[in-house]
């Protein structure tokens, strides 16, 4: 039911540490792409220290039919790290990253270019176990700055998108992502489907996971082949690309557009098809006296699109292939000042709808990525696949020390299906509400220490359908077995940046 693990967020992050100084501080489309005339060359870095327990899961012993060869085995949801392991708990160097910032020619040329060697999912490929890189680049870009109203920035650089994972690290107040964004929004990449888009000749994996032989199968799927239990590459929300940007300022508004065509493929690989993603971003902010940095006091507004094709395996030889358009939209805004007359301590509010269409990253089978049973990926791939995600989050500055947070996320996983392939039913919806408690406190301005509580509910909210229509028992009570084994979290991370 759950996908890799929630240590991605240093990779996308690490971008925009510098961003504190910037004179468009939680504009990101310019903190990103634009420097000061006077600054020349500058290093810039972050360590951070996590440990994840989630102490409050169970192990599933009710699996039916072939998967209760999994039963004792711990979900994905419940896994510590990057690495898929069946610790529930641990500590890791989640973030260990080193880069540099400047002009190249002061108010024309400027440059960012950072490498992440922590434990997160820039350096692991999906689902695997085993390290792939030492260190992966998460930046490395130019911009030019020569026409009027068109800035152009070229090169590895944050996808323009949800504020979640747009924002830079100083503003990144929890240490777990929401569900949509770590499952829906960022991308993992993959050649063949577990779920596949034809039937396939020759036993393998049926409707939900069962194995099957398709000579003597009744009410079940297609048979699937060429399927993975492992991805090739993620973009940890960035893309190689070109990006066409400006700000312009009116009175108190600023109002900001971004452009991005890109390869649509993961951070450490070219292109894989002819067709390029086309990222829109529009975003207007209102001044509120106060603040600096990521945390200057403002009202933003912003909506973001996000379209692209993706070539997918769906044959069992691995010789013929289909493109599906992947589809991402959404709308947000964000809050911080003193907004209702206080003197004392100020508010953060913000607000984030998403939706999805096609190329949806449902689960690995069984939801156990090497699990002995299934363990093999599967996407929704049809556009007619659909997820939507919502973000409330509320916090509170008491004063330069403390932070408190509270955030309610809700995942409407296949809340809808492709009607042109009868096998994605009802029963593959998946709504997942999260409710997250935390904690900053800040030792000074760039080290603080985080904690995390998250109350974790998962629901498969509809039975498991055969194809005729009835209802699958043993699909039902595995569906109910794997997400009632999903339960809460507590994380403690030690951030430093410089």
């Amino acid at each position: 039911m759950h996908v890799n693990r929630k240590l991605i967020a240093t990779a996308f992050a690490a971008a925009g540490l510098s961003s504190a100084g910037a004179s468009h501080a939680t504009n990101w489309v310019m903190a990103y792409g634009t420097e000061p005339a006077t600054s020349t060359h500058r290093l810039l870095g972050a360590v951070q220290i996590t440990y994840e327990n989630n102490f409050d899961c169970t192990e599933p012993d009710n699996l039916q039919g072939g998967a209760k060869v999994n039963n004792g085995g711990v979900v994905n949801n419940c896994r510590q790290g990057p690495e898929l392991r069946d610790d529930e708990s641990g500590l890791a160097l989640q973030n260990l990253m080193l880069g540099a910032r400047g002009n190249l020619i002061p108010g024309r040329i400027n440059y960012f270019v950072a490498a992440n060697a922590g434990q997160n999912s820039a350096n692991y490929h999906p689902y695997k176990t085993e390290r792939d890189y030492l260190a992966s680049l998460v930046g490395a870009s130019v911009s030019f700055h020569y026409i009027p109203g068109v800035r152009v920035r070229a090169g590895l650089q944050q996808k323009p998108g949800p504020e979640e994972i747009y924002q830079g690290l100083e503003a990144t107040d929890y240490i777990f992502l929401t569900d949509f964004v770590q499952r829906v929004q960022i991308e993992r990449f993959i050649d063949g489907n577990a779920k596949g888009t034809v039937a396939i000749p020759g036993q393998g994996y049926g409707y939900q996971g069962t194995l099957v032989n398709p000579t003597t199968a009744s009410g079940v799927g297609p048979i699937t082949g060429n399927v993975s239990r492992w991805g090739y590459d993620v973009d940890v929300g960035r893309d190689w690309g070109v990006q066409f940007f400006d700000a312009f300022k009116r009175d108190k508004w600023t109002h900001t557009y971004s452009v991005m065509f890109a390869n649509g493929n993961g951070i450490h690989r070219g292109d894989n098809n002819s067709e390029k993603d086309l990222n829109l971003y529009l975003s207007s902010e209102y001044d509120l006296p106060g603040g600096k940095g990521p945390l200057k006091h403002g009202v933003k507004l912003y909506g973001y699109h996000q379209q692209g094709v993706r070539n997918f395996v769906i044959d069992a030889s691995g010789t013929e292939s289909q493109d599906f358009d992947r589809i991402r939209y959404g709308i947000g805004a964000k809050a911080i000042g003193h907004l209702f007359g206080e003197d004392r301590g100020k508010h953060r509010l913000a607000f984030e709808l998403m939706f999805a269409e096609g190329m949806i990253n449902y689960t690995p089978t069984a939801n156990m990525a090497d699990a002995a049973y299934g363990g093999l990926v599967q996407f929704a791939a049809e556009e007619g696949n659909k997820a939507k995600g919502l973000t409330l989050d509320y916090g509170y500055y008491l004063n330069k020390r403390w932070q408190f947070d509270v955030r309610y996320s809700r995942d409407n996983l296949l809340y809808e299906t492709d009607d042109s392939t009868p096998y994605w039913t009802s029963g593959d919806e998946r709504v997942l509400t999260y409710t997250t408690l935390g904690v900053n406190y800040y030792f000074a301005p760039k080290t603080r220490l985080t904690f995390n509580y998250e109350f974790r509910k998962a629901e498969a909210p509809n039975p498991a359908l055969n194809l005729d229509g009835t209802v699958n028992p043993s699909a039902t009570i595995n569906a109910n077995e794997i997400t009632g084994s999903v339960g809460d979290r507590v994380g403690l991370r030690l951030t430093h940046s410089f």
